[in-house]
């Protein structure tokens, strides 16, 4: 239990009731800011008025009608369709008119002939009038279907085109070999093709009933491209901020089970590591750097929004278990095929309209959405197996026994009578290999989708299942698993004035594991005896500190969660070009997790009670609710078009963890069973409530297609922060300026198809810090009483004080598209400044605290270049290549730290230098004792911090990836090759010091690299002689702990993913009644260069490696 020395008046906050919509919190506004909103709207409404009476001026005599809509087209912008030989009949008219509107005009233009006029949003229409008929004849005109194809340049079939009734919400796609079919009214409509990349074309269509289409690429490849940033949507070529965008397409080629393995290697600015290879495991994301001197963890990752709703970035484990090195990801939870696109916001313009949660960057994670059209099914079913890809290279048997024999005779010893490994107790023939019992089983793993998806005009609806079982490459029946169903429902009335969106998402995940990893015994002994009797039970060797390595297998630790994320969005249109919007979202994580410690897993010769025989019972339960009211206003101002945005968003965050410890079971059979336990504890209890409110106002203005300004104000409040301090102002200013639209570019550089200069300042905060902090917290002692009352003692002390940490950002970019948008690039360079640093200041150990949330006085800046470069290499005969590459080179640096040589960090950090640094001594193996040795660096016989005058980087100079897409025919192949130039820690530090026997251990063993160590007094190694000796072993963990050696090259470049499929051909597919159906093979992590000598250069440490992992489906639609 949690109490508190007085509640913040953020607690306190008044209700407001909206229509529809339950209470939310109310936020005060300065009288300034509804005053200048007031006077924005009033003067919208004003120039509405005056856009909306546009009139036309015709003084035409003995003209055609097709110079008449000629100058009607250039007074109003308006596109004519009409047939050419149908008007070329027609008399010539006379027309004298002012100040018409564009209905008057065509009517008196038409006067008297046999033709009329429908308008279709910019579009006139030119037809005959129909002939008279009798009821009967009329009641003839029917619905009747359009069917078509639509080819490429080449003539190649496109699949996935868009094909849009014109006015209206009904909408489907062509198939895989380009094929559509559409129902449309009986009269003239319109048809429009939409594909990334290619122009768009309409076709009117009146009795036609089968169409050819041909579709150009654009001049410009960006034009089509929409991103999502947030609140609102934009052209990716008038976009001011920077954002990346991965879609489906990208997603479902890779063979994952977590989202964030689909960015990885693709997207620049975006540091993703791999923690482990067990499935469900964590990852560590950084979005262009580290920006806290706070712990790599905690207030550095980005902020994950799931279809609107604020998803937890943190780990969503009890902490009983350490086989997910930084706890379960809560991202396992959501299926990757669902998912329609991902985008990644980087700078102050992007981030901004999501105030200080996007500090660190944001994560757009949007579902897919249902299309109008008949119903179609898709089926998506796959089947493959994980290894470890890689194995270290260990002394076998002889090598070991050798190492062991040299390391007594360079002691002067003779192996004592526990020295089992040497003294022949365990015997010298026997080799056992253990990598291959730990971790050198076969993962198999299961994905199977199902969606529904299609819908009519005013609606459209997708529904979605999926299956997916992973196993593990531990022995025994330990794995994965999730069951994830996905729907959402857009509907919409016949005006479009109302529309309303619902989503959801529900995720069961059942995880079967073990607490420990056991990866790291793989450094046993080669000839340590059968871990299991001839009765198949546990071994131990009459030791009573023996750890048998398949002990750990019989200590399970399994969960299980349930995830719902819930999303309704309602948008009104008050008047013409102002839009009410409503965002309610909410995201409910539980988490049940059993651990538990058999007896039986101990040596009894230890001598264990039953107290020893212990569970852990975890109830974990995350819940987040979201209201978020707008108003959205467009006004195009003749070449102009203002877009404003207001709104507020109340998010409330309620965390509750409890963990209880039982024991004294009379048995192993019983640890299951709470109430068979004689000794209860809470070990873990919190009830943590986050509050968050703020306004926030955008406003964008572009001009004549070239120049971009985007400005964003937030206040955010923000219940981590005390009286006084929890209330502040921030804001960004983006711009932009497509110059190849200027007349001189467009004369001088006929090569350039695109260019554009972008540029962003803005300011935001922080307030990524454990809850409470400016809060006395008290916690029960469960584990004592006084005079038969329970107790609470302190753990932490208050410190009101504290306010935001503050984050400047800027950023300058190029994009560029030459040679027939053959070639694309895009150059970034960012720098951001993070200053009154939130952090857990260390505290003197007599204050009886270990830490006090505070602000430092320090500034981290984060700077860097990112290039993504695209390239179309071939496109000939049906044969198409494009390449991608992106790479980023990152820098990082504390560049102010007052006082820093007397703080408590005056031996973690260096002004001038990365927060990744570390200091270590100059370390070398001495050539007369064969130790290693830490030079005493200022000769003063001492060795203290000032010896360690090497500063040595564990960070990244750069690093990227590159994406390949070929096809052919019916064959499509693509590959993506990552690349990481880094430091690392080294592997041996985790390792034992070579020839050293720990009877706990059973003495580690070593790589083959050992073998080049120092032998004989003179000899000039870089490593370490053979010993037994308590000295010998301190000697080598001083060297791979603050010593040189333990920092080496971890860089890398691995094929992180294939993926090769093949479409059946026509014929055979519309004799089985499917309209597409796809076998495909893919790969991740299936080889990787690198002069890192550890299990993975990517997880580092000693533990399980991300897999390989090779999955073979079948993709059928119907």
């Amino acid at each position: 239990m949690i109490f508190f020395k007085h509640h913040s008046p953020l607690f306190r906050w008044k209700w407001l009731i909206m229509a529809g919509c339950k209470p939310i919190v109310k936020l005060k506004l300065p009288k300034t800011f509804n005053i200048a909103m007031m006077l924005l709207l009033i003067t919208c409404f004003k120039v509405t008025a005056t856009a909306n009476a546009q009139m036309v001026n015709l003084s035409l005599k003995d003209v055609s009608l097709q110079t008449a809509f000629s100058e009607i087209k250039k007074q109003t912008g308006f596109s004519f369709w009409y047939d050419k030989e149908e008007l070329d009949k027609a008399s010539k008219i006379s027309v004298s008119i002012k100040n018409a509107s564009i209905q008057q005009v065509l009517e008196e233009c038409l006067k008297g002939s046999p033709f009329t006029y429908e308008i279709f949003d910019k579009t006139i229409v030119i037809k005959r009038k129909a002939k008279p008929s009798n009821i009967q004849e009329n009641n003839k005109a029917l619905d009747f279907t359009v069917k078509g194809k639509v080819i490429d340049e080449q003539g190649s079939p496109m699949s996935g085109v868009t094909v849009r009734l014109k006015n209206t919400n009904k909408t489907t796609q062509t198939n895989s070999y380009g094929e559509f079919s559409i129902e449309v009214s009986n009269g003239t409509v319109i048809l429009q093709f939409n594909y990334l990349g290619y122009t768009a074309v309409e076709r009117a269509v009146d009795s036609e009933k089968f169409l050819d289409v041909t579709l150009l690429q654009e001049t410009n490849t960006l034009k089509g491209v929409e991103v999502n940033a947030g609140y609102y949507k934009v052209n990716d070529r008038e976009r001011t901020g920077s954002i990346s965008k991965i879609t489906s397409e990208t997603i479902e080629k890779q063979s994952i089970n977590n989202p964030l393995m689909a960015l990885q290697g693709r997207v620049t600015g975006m540091e993703i590591t791999q923690l482990t290879g067990v499935p469900g495991g964590g990852f560590k994301v950084q979005i262009r750097g580290r920006s806290s001197i706070n712990n790599l963890q905690v207030g550095n990752e980005p902020l994950y929004v799931i279809d609107g709703v604020v998803y937890p970035s943190t780990s969503i484990s009890s902490g009983t278990s350490s086989l997910l090195t930084v706890g379960a990801s809560p991202l396992s939870s959501i299926n990757p095929y669902d998912i329609e696109s991902i985008e990644v916001l980087k700078d102050a313009d992007a981030t901004s309209i999501y105030g200080t949660r996007g500090a660190n960057g944001v994560v757009l994670i949007t579902t897919k959405k249902g299309a109008s059209g008949a119903m179609k099914i898709s089926v998506n079913a796959s089947q493959g197996i994980s290894k470890v890809p890689h194995r270290l290279d260990l002394l076998d048997t002889e090598q070991y026994l050798q190492m062991r024999t040299e390391a007594f005779k360079n002691d002067g010893l003779t192996p004592a009578a526990n020295q089992y490994d040497i003294n022949g107790a365990w015997g010298s023939d026997r080799y056992t290999d253990w990598q291959e019992e730990l971790i050198g089983g076969t993962a198999n793993n299961t994905n199977v989708s199902l969606n529904i998806s299609g819908g009519g005009e005013q609606s459209r609806y997708i529904l979605g299942a999926n299956y997916y079982k992973e196993g593990t490459v531990f022995p025994g029946d330990f794995g994965f698993k999730r069951i994830s169903l996905h729907s959402n429902l857009n509907i919409g009335s016949k005006e479009d004035r109302f529309q309303a969106n619902f989503n959801v998402n529900y995720s069961n995940t059942d995880s079967q594991l073990i607490r420990t990893d056991p990866t790291s015994l793989i450094f046993l002994s080669p000839n340590t005896p059968n871990p299991f009797d001839e009765y198949g039970n546990l071994t131990w060797l009459n030791r009573t500190n023996y750890i048998n390595p398949m002990s750990y297998f019989y200590q399970p630790n399994d969960a299980k969660t349930n995830n719902l994320i819930g999303n309704v969005s309602l948008n009104y249109k008050i008047i013409k070009n102002l839009v009410l919007k409503t965002s309610l979202g909410y995201n409910t994580i539980r988490r049940e997790e059993f651990a538990s410690t058999p007896l039986s897993t101990f040596s009894p010769a230890l001598n264990l009670t039953s107290t020893s025989r212990a569970s852990y019972f975890t109830n974990n339960y995350n819940n987040t609710w979201l209201v978020e009211p707008q108003l959205d206003y467009n006004l195009q101002i003749g070449k102009g078009k203002l877009q404003a945005l207001i709104g507020m968003s109340f998010q409330e965050n309620v965390l509750q963890l409890q963990t209880i410890k039982a024991s004294g079971y009379n048995s192993d059979e019983l640890l299951g069973n709470l109430a068979s336990a004689s000794l209860l504890e809470k070990s873990q209890i919190s009830n943590i409530l986050y509050r968050y409110n703020s306004l926030y106002t955008r406003v964008n203005y572009s001009l004549n297609d070239k120049y971009f300004i985007n400005l964003t104000a937030r206040r955010d409040g923000s219940s981590r922060f005390g009286n006084g301090k929890q209330f502040a102002n921030f804001g960004a200013l983006g711009t932009a300026w497509i110059f190849s639209n200027e007349n001189f570019f467009k004369e001088h550089l006929p090569f350039l198809n695109f260019g554009k200069l972008r540029a962003s300042y803005g300011i935001t905060g922080n307030d990524q810090i454990p809850d409470y902090g400016y809060l006395e917290l008290w916690s029960n002692n469960y584990a004592g009483t006084y005079q038969g009352q329970a107790t609470i003692y302190p753990t932490r002390i208050s410190n009101p004080y504290y306010a935001w940490e503050v984050n400047k950002k800027s950023e300058l970019g190029l994009q560029l598209a030459l040679f027939q948008n053959r070639l694309n690039l895009e150059i970034s360079f960012y720098r951001n400044t993070s200053s009154n640093q939130l952090v857990g200041l260390p505290l003197p150990l007599s204050t009886g605290f270990q830490t006090i949330q505070a602000n430092l006085p320090a500034k981290v800046r984060n700077s860097g270049l990112e290039f993504l470069l695209g390239y179309k290499l071939l496109n000939k005969h049906g044969f198409k290549w494009e390449t991608t590459v992106n790479l980023t080179i990152p820098k990082n640096k504390l560049i102010a730290y007052p006082d820093l040589s007397t703080s408590v960090y005056a031996d973690s950090y260096i002004v001038g230098q990365p927060l990744s640094i570390l200091k270590t001594y100059n370390v070398s193996v001495d050539s007369q004792t064969g130790l290693y040795s830490r030079e005493d660096y200022d000769g003063n016989g001492v060795l203290n911090t000032y010896d360690r005058y090497l500063h040595k980087f564990t960070g990244q100079y750069f690093y990227g990836g590159l994406q390949n897409s070929l096809n052919l025919d019916q064959f499509s192949l693509d590959f993506l090759i990552s690349f990481n130039k880094q430091n690392g820690r080294n592997y041996l530090a985790y390792t034992g010091s070579p020839g050293f026997w720990s009877s706990s251990t059973a003495a580690p063993n070593q790589p083959i690299e050992v073998l080049n160590r120092w032998q004989n007094i003179g000899d000039q190694s870089s490593r370490q002689k053979f010993s037994t000796s308590t000295n010998a072993r301190t000697q080598y963990l001083n060297a791979m702990g603050d010593g040189g050696l333990s920092i080496v090259d971890a860089s890398y470049i691995r094929l992180k993913n294939v993926s090769l499929s093949y479409r059946l051909p026509v014929k055979l597919v519309k004799g089985l009644k499917i309209n597409d159906a796809q076998i495909y093979l893919q790969a991740q992590n299936l080889f990787t260069l690198t002069n890192y000598v550890g299990l993975d250069p990517e997880s580092q440490g000693l533990v399980l490696p991300p897999l390989r992992t090779i999955m073979m489906g079948l993709n059928l639609k119907f």
